[in-house]
C-alpha cells in the first residue's frame, strides 16, 4: 500500500481548532463540531457513492518521512462497483483486481498470482480500497471527517477512530465532481500520493475487465 507523512495542510487544520471552553460552553462547542464533522462525512459519502463506472489514468508517488521520493509508478484504474481493477504499467507491471470477496494480485514478472480474501464486514479504516468499492458507506463509524475548500477544490481529511488502523490519515481531493488526488499517510510518516488523470465516471465497463488472462503455469500464493 502507498504511504506518507502528515501533510502541512492537515496539521494546520488540526492546530487551528478552537481552544476548549469551560462547562456547558465546551459541550456546546463539541456538539457543534460533531454536527459539522457529520455533515462533512455525509457530503463525502455522497461523492463516493457517485463514483461508479470510473476509468482513469494515475501516477503514484511514495515518499518517506523526510519527504524523499522512494518509489514512483503509473497505470490505469477501472471501477464498476463492487469490482475494481488497478493496473500498474511502469516501472514494474502489476494488476490488482478486487472482485466480490476476493483480492487478486498478479505480478507477471514474478509469474505469481496472490489471492486474498476480502471481508465484506471489514472496517473501512483497515481496507482503504473499500472506500471506492462499497455502495453502503457510513464514514462516521470509522473516521472523523473534515472538509476544507480551496478555489476549485474540496479537500476531505479522514482520521481513523481506531488506534490499530493500518494508516494514520487519508486525504481525498475533488475538483468539481472528479476525484483528483488520494493521499494516504502511514504511522511511520511515509506518504503515498495518487493523482488521477483523464477521470471519467458513468461509463459502461465490461465484466471481462475484472478477469485475468493468466498463463497455465502461474504460481498461486494464498494469503
Amino acid at each position: 500500500m502507498l504511504r506518507d507523512g502528515l501533510l502541512i495542510i492537515i496539521a494546520a487544520l488540526l492546530l487551528s481548532s478552537a481552544p476548549a471552553l469551560a462547562g456547558s460552553g465546551a459541550e456546546a462547542a463539541d456538539a457543534a463540531g460533531g454536527a459539522e464533522d457529520a455533515a462533512d462525512a455525509r457530503g463525502l459519502e455522497q461523492r463516493l457513492r457517485e463514483l461508479d463506472g470510473v476509468t482513469a489514468g494515475f501516477t503514484q508517488q511514495i515518499s518517506d518521512a523526510r519527504g524523499v521520493l522512494v518509489e514512483e509508478s503509473s497505470g490505469r484504474i477501472h471501477l464498476a462497483k463492487p469490482n475494481f481493477r488497478w493496473e500498474v504499467a511502469e516501472p514494474f507491471p502489476q494488476t490488482i483486481i478486487a472482485k466480490g470477496p476476493q483480492l487478486q494480485i498478479y505480478d507477471p514478472d514474478l509469474e505469481q498470482l496472490t489471492l486474498k480474501q476480502l471481508d465484506g464486514s471489514a472496517d473501512l479504516q483497515d481496507v482503504p480500497l473499500t472506500l471506492l468499492t462499497r455502495r453502503d458507506i457510513n464514514l462516521s463509524n470509522d473516521f472523523t471527517v473534515t472538509a476544507a475548500h480551496t478555489p476549485g477544490q474540496t479537500h476531505y481529511f479522514l482520521i481513523p477512530r481506531g488506534l490499530d488502523a493500518l494508516f494514520a490519515s487519508m486525504e481525498l481531493v475533488f475538483r468539481a465532481d472528479t476525484l483528483h488526488t488520494l493521499i494516504i499517510t502511514d504511522h511511520t510518516g511515509q506518504q503515498s500520493v495518487i493523482r488521477f488523470t483523464g477521470f471519467s465516471a458513468g461509463q459502461m465497463i465490461e465484466s471481462t475487465m475484472f478477469e485475468l488472462d493468466l498463463p497455465a503455469d502461474i504460481d498461486i500464493v494464498r494469503g
